[in-house]
């Protein structure tokens, strides 16, 4: 399996895992009692779609690095 296949499968994942917490955010009642934790699963949804916004940079930097290179 080559790096790329494995960045892809990560970044599956990581698109699976940041889909289950938008949904897991959304599922929360609003009562004030949640409030503190919705907004740390917030903070992690954050970190999560820039962990995935920055892994898809990078796949794309190694395909066209794999491209020129053959």
């Amino acid at each position: 399996m080559s790096i790329l296949d494995r960045l892809n499968e990560i970044l599956s994942e990581l698109g699976c895992g940041y889909s289950d917490l938008d949904s897991a955010i959304n599922e929360l009642p609003d009562y004030s009692a949640n409030a503190t934790s919705k907004d740390y699963l917030s903070g992690v949804e954050s970190y999560i779609f820039n962990a995935k916004d920055d892994l898809e940079d990078i796949i794309v930097e190694l395909e066209d690095l794999s491209n020129e290179l053959g």
